[in-house]
């Protein structure tokens, strides 16, 4: 299992960091010959769309297994442990919920895609390709975030880091 779970970080890091970078290089490219050349790239604008929606879903997944979601923690900075305790225990249960149920409508969003075939405005690639990220994203989050709770609940020795502010105390977690 820790051999499946490394692969899939590397994974998730070098797709983000593919997406990201091609992104950027593209749409600087995009930039210098739309107004230095005065000859504009009529497909980059498009790509560089197609990356960023790349980047962003593998990226929740990265988010999840860092345990880096965005949150007001405020409300129970300044509760009691116990009551710490239960409200994080019932986040993650709805985060993993939520991943789950995205996961399964974003398959049916892909599928109903590649029944219509509708392609892409200049590059005339389906759209199903693109959609392909949500469903991929959202099962890799659900792995990541049942892999998070798993170790935070039910496992004592966890190793790697983490997020620099998980409760998991900057470890990362492998089952």
């Amino acid at each position: 299992m820790i051999i499946l779970d490394k692969l899939l970080t590397r994974f998730e890091d070098y797709v983000a960091v593919i997406c990201f970078s091609l992104m950027s290089i593209i749409t600087l490219v995009a930039v210098f010959f739309r107004f230095a050349l005065n000859s504009p790239i009529i497909w980059s604008e498009e790509v560089a769309r197609y990356l960023m929606v790349w980047g962003i879903f593998i990226g929740i997944s990265i988010m999840t297994r860092k345990n880096a979601q965005l949150g007001i923690d405020i409300f129970i900075a300044f509760a009691p442990e116990k009551v710490k305790k239960v409200v994080t225990f019932i986040c993650h249960i709805m985060l993993i919920g939520t991943y789950i149920i995205a996961f399964y409508l974003s398959v049916d969003f892909v599928l109903y895609s590649l029944e219509l075939g509708q392609l892409t405005p200049i590059l005339r690639i389906k759209f199903a390709y693109v959609y392909m990220a949500m469903p991929l994203g959202f099962l890799l989050s659900t792995y990541r975030a049942i892999q998070v709770f798993w170790a935070q609940y039910f496992k004592k020795n966890i190793k790697g880091p983490v997020s620099k502010n998980s409760s998991i105390d900057k470890k990362e977690v492998y089952f």
